[in-house]
């Protein structure tokens, strides 16, 4: 009796043991995910992520069990030669198959057209 218990135990935790370490196994990939997405740029520059995913995931104390360190988030402003002002009234555009097109607002103008050559 007590053999059968045990067999019955046995077999349960066979199929109750893959599950968790399917869990675990899938809450390691997220925090190492979470944690590459943290690296400064430079970081990420010295490795591929497959890479860095291996060497996490292979680590006896992933990423997933020490806490991502804290960065503060930076906002940067594009320099205003980037930004575009579009005229009140529209204005044209030479799309780059060389039509020549009026616009109210720069959105999709040309988008028909395979994209703006010139903003005239």
């Amino acid at each position: 009796m007590r053999m059968m218990v045990l067999a019955a135990a046995c077999m349960a935790a066979a199929f109750v043991v893959p599950a968790a370490a399917d869990a675990t196994q899938q809450n390691a990939m997220k925090s190492c995910a979470a944690s590459w997405k943290t690296l400064p740029a430079a970081e990420k520059a010295k490795q591929k992520y497959t890479d860095y995913m291996g060497t996490c995931m292979k680590a006896p104390t992933t990423a997933a069990a020490a806490p991502a360190p804290a960065m503060a988030m930076r906002a940067e402003a594009k320099p205003a030669a980037m930004k575009m002002a579009t005229p009140a009234d529209g204005g044209s555009a030479k799309c780059k198959d060389g039509k020549i097109v009026t616009y109210k607002n720069r959105s999709g103008t040309c988008s028909g057209h395979g994209g703006v050559a010139t903003w005239m």
